[in-house]
């Protein structure tokens, strides 16, 4: 007797999505079942990461480059561009938030970093996604969910339920305040989940010496980061003035940020641009000028601010502000994987 291989549910077949500001969210619980994420050729015309919360069930999360343990409680970060499967093996409930790129003060580097970790839901940063993302999903209405089984008949047959998928949606209307401060949260944590410690960096040197000089350079890293951070909004802030400061030779702190694959002068800047475009991004602030945020935070002129905003986010300050703001394109049709 042969039998019949359980059906794949491709992300975008059948998942009704709901929108929370500049957020896509689809909700999928049910029996084991594999889960695929297929992404679309809006991938590159405007690109997205895929943010998951597994909320009940074990599963094994399949990508390109590596296969990871999925439980209870866990967050994951994936290239939108990227195909990845959850081989769900019992009972579960899996939400997927679409989150653009164009929302995220985020390096290519620090993306692809981010792609390419486990699975987590200890840490600083999980703990408070995670319960933030579960909110969020029963505010928009986590009912709409795809059952395995009941509606879910026509992803267990392997094909796409026409009633989600054949005809088109009407044109969003554009989202609240209160919306885009929950997406603009979301967009704030993952940031954080970017720059957090998450162990020694493979990049530095295996050995860096004994432990408590191990222990020493990262409490003085910590230190620095602080430092910068505080004084963000000064035009005057140097790699010197940073070395005089914590009492280092110049030399001496280009040699910790290599080892991070950085130098303390783009680290400098990447910070202001973080905290400029979060300024830009608060709709309380629609009406707040490029060159008075730019000013704000430290750089020269609103010309070399726009342009170094442009190179590291591929937009102008002003289109950033204003698309913060800007709902999400509307679903498409069938076969165009997670929206």
């Amino acid at each position: 007797m042969t039998t019949t291989p359980a059906p794949t549910l491709t992300t975008g077949d059948t998942a009704a999505a709901r929108t929370l500001g500049f957020l896509r969210i689809r909700t999928f619980r049910g029996a084991a079942h594999p889960v695929r994420h297929v992404p679309g050729a809006d991938a590159v015309a405007d690109p997205y990461i895929v943010l998951g919360l597994h909320t009940k069930g074990r599963a094994t999360l399949v990508g390109p480059d590596r296969t990871d343990i999925c439980l209870p409680g866990d967050v994951f970060l994936r290239d939108g561009a990227r195909a990845f499967t959850l081989e769900e093996t019992e009972d579960f409930e899996l939400h997927l938030v679409r989150v653009p790129r164009r929302a995220l003060a985020l390096t290519d580097r620090q993306v692809h970093d981010l792609a390419g970790r486990p699975p987590v839901a200890d840490g600083t940063v999980a703990p408070l996604l995670g319960p933030l993302l579960s909110e969020i999903a029963m505010e928009t209405g986590s009912e709409s969910a795809i059952e395995m089984g009941g509606e879910g008949a026509a992803a267990e047959s392997g094909l796409p339920s026409t009633s989600s998928t054949s005809s088109s949606p009407s044109p969003p209307s554009p989202p609240s305040r209160t919306a885009l401060r929950s997406a603009g949260a979301v967009a704030d944590l993952i940031a954080l989940l970017a720059v957090e410690d998450t162990g020694p960096d493979p990049r530095e040197d295996a050995s860096p010496g004994p432990r408590e000089d191990g222990q020493d350079r990262e409490a003085l890293v910590r230190r620095l980061h602080a430092y910068v951070d505080a004084n963000l909004r000064d035009r005057n802030l140097t790699p010197a003035t940073v070395a005089e400061a914590q009492h280092i030779s110049i030399r001496y702190l280009h040699k910790l940020f290599e080892g991070r694959g950085s130098t303390v002068g783009r680290w400098i800047q990447h910070r202001r641009l973080e905290e400029a475009r979060r300024e830009l991004a608060r709709p309380a602030r629609d009406d707040i000028t490029v060159a008075a945020v730019a000013r704000r935070w430290g750089f020269a002129s609103a010309t070399h601010f726009s342009r170094s905003f442009r190179t590291a986010y591929g937009m102008s300050p002003s289109d950033w502000r204003d698309g913060r703001t800007r709902p999400p394109h509307p679903v498409e049709g069938s076969g165009a994987g997670h929206r």
